[in-house]
């Protein structure tokens, strides 16, 4: 019966199939090619080259494990990670936060993507874009800044307020229809005249004579 040998090794040049193979290196005059390496279910990673263990026995090598300590990420206590060697990464902290680092991060969900949480915070240094037929919210929305919007229905029920801040249209048509518009306190102008139920007409006469401008 022979002895169950397991060794630091070198690895190089893995080759992805069903098992993974790789070439081994743990000391002078012990190399072999085609070791097989296997994995659990639900994790896969092709580390190219790397370090680790090997074990040798009865003369089948099989790797046990695999790593690439130069690039592999220091944690900090109770910490996990799954990362590349580029410095991408996902890491499990404590106090129940995951934490992703990357450049560019993509979900591609097929039927739907839902979050369920209390609040959602996104800080876009550039801008955001959100390309979809319909955009909806269920309920109140606010919205400290608006610039640009392209087109805007509101449902039947639905309300719009606005508290403090500027309006500002330009080249643009308002059609109402079987609508009750409401307006309390701050100032209206249209072409420079305050339109509101402050505002005073010139030279006002009675019958049907026009009065003169509003002041």
């Amino acid at each position: 019966m022979g002895f169950i040998q397991i060794r630091r090794a070198s690895f190089r040049g893995l080759v992805e199939a069903l098992v993974q193979r790789v070439r081994g290196d743990a000391m002078e005059h012990d190399a072999k090619d085609n070791i097989e390496r296997f994995q659990d279910y639900g994790f896969a990673a092709n580390p190219v080259d790397g370090q680790g263990l090997k074990i040798d026995w009865q003369g089948h090598t099989i790797v046990l494990r695999m790593d690439r300590l130069a690039e592999r990420p220091q944690l900090a206590s109770h910490e996990v990670s799954v990362w590349h060697k580029e410095g991408h990464k996902i890491t499990l902290k404590d106090g129940r936060l995951i934490e992703v680092e990357c450049d560019r991060f993509v979900v591609n969900a097929s039927e739907s993507y839902e979050v369920n949480t209390k609040t959602v915070t996104m800080n876009a240094s550039t801008r955001s874009d959100f390309n979809t037929p319909v955009g909806r919210f269920s309920q109140k929305t606010e919205v400290a800044q608006l610039a640009e919007v392209a087109n805007l229905t509101m449902l039947a029920g639905g309300t719009a307020a606005m508290s403090g801040g500027t309006m500002n249209l330009t080249n643009m048509a308002l059609n109402y229809s079987n609508n009750n518009s409401a307006y309390a306190g701050g100032s209206m102008t249209f072409n420079g005249k305050d339109i509101t139920d402050t505002h005073t007409h010139s030279d006002v006469v009675r019958g049907g004579e026009n009065s003169g401008t509003v002041t």
